[in-house]
This record gives structure tokens, C-alpha cells and sequence, in this order.
């Protein structure tokens, strides 16, 4: 690769981003770094995953050490338990099936777990089902 001033702006600026979303709310590696290695670096899926797994190893490690050092607040036993599914996981199954599925599936499962993950999260569900409740309520009354 060829290192020049530009390369390495982008490097480091999409570096940093990636690294403050991800100390901010622990994500990175796949809702950032792979969309960005994917648009800006124009790397297939699959290289785009493992590279970004590479990319994620320092800067997990410096969020988890601030997190603890300076504030304290990793639970180490529930870490530690998640860890090891997480590497069976990783090794025996996402990295066999990232190699086995087309380009195309990747970036395609990539975005709708994105999607469901952001509507989970923003509380789209909760206030679907919420809605939902209310209706059954409303129509078991006006029954029973």
C-alpha cells in the first residue's frame, strides 16, 4: 500500500470516529468499520469483516482499560462468560459462514440486522407491541 498524506488523514479520521462511537456506546466493527471499509476502501465483504475484527482488537482494548481504570464499571464475570461464546462463535461459525456466503448476502443480512437493530433500539417494538396490547385490551372489552 502506498502511504501518503491523504491516505493517512482518512485513516486516521475514520480511525478516530470508529474509536469514539465505539468507546461512547461499544460498538464499531461491523455497524462502522465495515460500511466504511467497504464505501471508502472499496474491499469486498469478507475482507472487509476480518479486517475490521483486526481493526476492533486495540481499540476494545483501550475502551475496555478506560472503562475500567477510570471508571470502574465492566463486569468482568458477565464479560468473562460472554467472551467465550463469543469465540466459539467467531471461530466455529461467523468467520466459516462470512467465507462460505456470497458478497452480496453479506451486505444484504448487513443491513437488515442494522435496520431491526436500530428500530429495537430506538423503542419502535416496544411501542409497536404497546399498541398492540392496547387493541387486544380494547377488543376483549368490547367482547367480554
Amino acid at each position: 500500500m502506498n502511504w501518503d498524506f491523504a491516505k493517512l488523514g482518512a485513516f486516521l479520521g475514520v480511525g478516530t470516529m470508529v474509536g469514539t462511537i465505539s468507546g461512547l456506546f461499544g460498538i464499531g466493527g461491523g455497524i462502522l468499520m465495515v460500511p466504511a471499509l467497504i464505501f471508502i476502501w472499496h474491499r469486498e465483504p469478507k475482507v472487509a469483516v476480518a479486517t475490521s475484527l483486526a481493526v476492533m482488537i486495540p481499540g476494545a482494548l483501550a475502551g475496555v482499560l478506560r472503562h475500567h481504570f477510570s471508571y470502574g464499571v465492566v463486569d468482568w464475570r458477565l464479560a468473562g462468560g460472554l467472551a467465550v461464546g463469543t469465540v466459539i462463535g467467531a471461530y466455529a461459525f461467523g468467520a466459516p459462514l462470512a467465507n462460505y456466503l456470497p458478497a452480496e448476502t453479506l451486505k444484504k443480512g448487513f443491513g437488515v440486522l442494522l435496520v431491526v437493530s436500530g428500530l429495537k433500539m430506538s423503542g419502535v417494538f416496544d411501542f409497536i407491541t404497546a399498541q398492540a396490547t392496547n387493541l387486544l385490551h380494547s377488543f376483549i372489552a368490547m367482547v367480554g
